[in-house]
Parts: structure tokens; sequence; C-alpha cells
């Protein structure tokens, strides 16, 4: 087939400013959803068991729902439609929160909100690697807009619940749902592969039937040959964002213990994901010559770190200090998987791939979230050695696994002229 056209600088700017609307759309939500719901679900009457089970619950169903989701948008037309679907159906089932009452309503709503919201991040992600592949667009400055709405959404639902009360959570959640819904039409339509490239579209790929028995979706749970070659490297990945789990789940409450006051704690917060932005805007040079397993065992270095020092107490301007290190664990982590993918993985499956690293990051994340949580009661701050351990973990992943295919020996990052 003919080759496309240089991607015009104009065409770059257009695709970018669209995928940094729907990153920012995407996090609205996010940012409103996981520090208020839980103390939504308080407000509601659920003690902490019915709580911690409700969670566990939709994150189970998220794994078995996300990666086949996203191997069939794989093979749709354009996943820009699937993502306008999953927003609309999230925007609906987030108004089942108006009318619930009691554990098992609750349950029902935040499973149907969980099976139909899941695929909107990983479709996002694997539309802008289409444009990085196409258009040599820069995946990190569009993403770092989705870190700066969750900010944001932390900040303003915070308030706006402050004064409305927490009972007022599923208004402030479904306009967050709308907006992300209204924000998908603006997806860029990128479609199926129009050229040749030096990666098979689907080398190994099965067709789609549909699964005749539970055993045969359990089957398909199972990555395709061409990207069990990646899997060193993806659990290497999901070790190191699972080691966050302390972090996400238990260091406010020991920050809290030290004696720091909600607004330091904020704070420290605001630091972490202020460091996480810079990192988006600025990792496409240093990753481009450094390389992905270069930054990954960066990052795995720096978290072992990391979660060691947590365990002390640095003092004011030490965590603050420390919370920097937010940019290699987490950013430099999240922008290497997409690296990989833009530059290992045939475009038509993006999609899988994404599922793929989705499903591995959200078991051990929620496995490390429930250990750690058991080791906190009696350990307290010696928990988050625990997630040391994981950190290094993935770094002797990648001591060892085998170097992925570059753009200039099977992929490729911008498509070629």
């Amino acid at each position: 087939m003919p080759s496309l056209p240089p991607a015009s600088p104009e065409s770059r700017r257009a695709f970018d400013r669209r995928m940094s609307f729907v990153f920012a759309g995407n996090f609205v939500s996010l940012g409103v959803f996981y520090p208020f719901f839980p103390v939504w679900l308080g407000y509601q009457g659920l003690d902490g068991d019915e709580i911690g089970l409700i969670l566990a619950i939709q994150i189970g169903l998220r794994v078995l729902v996300c990666p086949p989701v996203l191997r069939r948008a794989d093979r749709s037309s354009d996943r820009a439609h699937l993502l306008i679907a999953a927003g609309f159906a999230s925007l609906a089932a987030s108004c089942l929160f108006f009318v619930v009452d009691g554990m098992a309503q609750v349950l029902i709503a935040t499973l149907i909100l969980a099976a139909v919201w899941c695929p909107a991040i990983p479709l996002s992600d694997a539309i802008a690697l289409s444009g990085v592949r196409r258009l040599g667009s820069d995946y990190g400055r569009s993403r770092l807009w989705g870190s700066i709405a969750f900010i944001a959404a932390n900040v303003a639902g915070g308030a706006l619940l402050g004064r409305i009360g927490h009972g007022g959570f599923p208004i402030v959640l479904s306009l967050t749902f709308l907006t992300a819904a209204l924000v998908t039409l603006f997806a860029p339509r990128m479609g199926q592969p129009r050229q040749a490239s030096p990666l098979p579209l689907s080398p190994t790929q099965e067709p789609w039937l549909p699964a005749r028995s539970l055993a045969d979706r359990f089957r398909r749970l199972a990555p395709a040959p061409d990207l069990r070659r990646l899997l060193p490297l993806l659990l290497a990945i999901a070790l190191i964002q699972a080691s966050h789990a302390m972090l996400n789940g238990f260091a406010s409450l020991q920050w809290a213990r030290l004696g720091y006051t909600p607004v330091e704690i904020g704070v420290f917060w605001a630091i972490g994901v202020t460091a996480e932005v810079a990192l988006f805007r600025l990792a496409a040079k240093p990753l481009r010559r450094f390389g992905v397993r270069a930054f990954l065992i960066a990052a795995a270095v720096t978290a072992a770190a990391r979660w060691s020092l947590l365990s002390t107490d640095l003092g004011l301007i030490g965590f603050a200090i420390l919370q920097t290190t937010h940019a290699l664990t987490f950013a430099a982590t999240h922008v290497s998987l997409q690296t990989l993918i833009g530059s290992s993985v045939a475009e038509n499956r993006f999609g899988a791939a994404q599922g793929l690293s989705f499903a591995l990051q959200t078991v051990l994340m929620a496995g490390a979230t429930f250990g750690g949580g058991l080791l906190y009661k009696s350990l307290e701050a010696g928990a988050f050695y625990a997630m040391t351990a994981l950190a290094l973990m993935a770094l002797g992943l990648l001591l060892v696994a085998p170097q992925p295919h570059s753009a200039g020996s099977g992929g490729q990052t911008s498509e070629p002229s």
C-alpha cells in the first residue's frame, strides 16, 4: 500500500490538543472517584469490611472485563467509537448512585460502573500511541494533562463536597462523568493502520470466535504469543507500579501519625504530582537517548530507595524532597510502558497490549494493597519495606529480561514517510 504523506506540524499539534482533552476528561473522574468514593460508602453506613469487599470485587471485575474488551477494540473500525460508548455508558452507570440503598445495591452499581468504565484509559492510551506512530506525537505532553486534571479534581471536588456534604458525592461524580463523556466526542479518529509497517499487523492473533465455555473465556485471558515476549518487562513495570500500594493507601495515615497537618500532607501529594507532570513533559529526549530499560532500572532503584526512606521520619523538608522522586517511580515507569508498546507491538494490537499490562498491574496492586494493609497493622511504617522488596524484584527482572525490539529492529514510534 502507498505510504502516508509526512505528518504536518499542524496535524500533530491538533492531535496532541485533542488527546490532551481526552486524558484530562478521563482523569477528572478518577480525581473524584478515588479519594471520595470510600468516604461516601462510609456515609452510606457501610463498615470497613463492606467497603473493602466492594473495592476488591470491582478491581477483580476490571481484570476480567478490560483485556477482552480491548482486544475486541483492536478489531473495530476505530477505537474512538468504543471510547465514546464507554464514556456515555459510564455516565449512565454513575447515575445509579442516586438511587441505590444498602450494601447489595451499592455493590451492583459499583460493578456496573467498573465494567463500562475500565476500558477508558487503556483505550485512550492506545489511540495516543497510534498518534505517536503515525504523526510523531509526544505521548508525555498529552498525558500530563491527565495528571493536572486529576489533582485539580481532588481540590475542586473536595471543596465542593465540603460545601454540600459527602451525601452530594453522586452529584459531583456524575458531573465529572458528563465532562468525560462529552470530551470523548473529540477523540481523534485514527481508524485501522493504513500502510504496511515493519511490524506485522497481527502475527499470531487468532480469529475471533464466540467463547463456548467458561474455560474458553479464561484461556483467552492468556496473552497471545506476540505479546509473551514482552511479559518480563511488563511484569517488571507492574511490580514497580504495585510498589506504590503503600503510598496510595497508607502514606497519608502515616504522615498524620507523625504529626503532619492535612495541609502539609496535601502539599506532599501536590509535589509528587507536579514532579510527575514535569517528567511527562520532558521525558521524550532522555527516553530516546537512554532507552526503556535504562529508564525502568532507574525507576526500580529509585522506588526501592523511596519506600525504604518512607519508613522513617525525614521531616517536612525531607518528605517534600522525597516526593519529587514520584517523577521516576511512577511517571518514568508509565512513559516507559507506553514507549515499549508503541515501539514493539503492531498498531492493531495496541489494545491487547494495554489490556495485558492493565491486568498485570491491577492484580499486583490489589495484592500489594491487601498485603500492605495486613502488614501495616503490625509493623506500621515498617510495612513500607515490603514495597522495597517489590521494587527489587522488578530490578532483578529488568537485569535478566531480554532486550525488546527497538524501532530500528522491528518497531517504530512514527510511521515512515
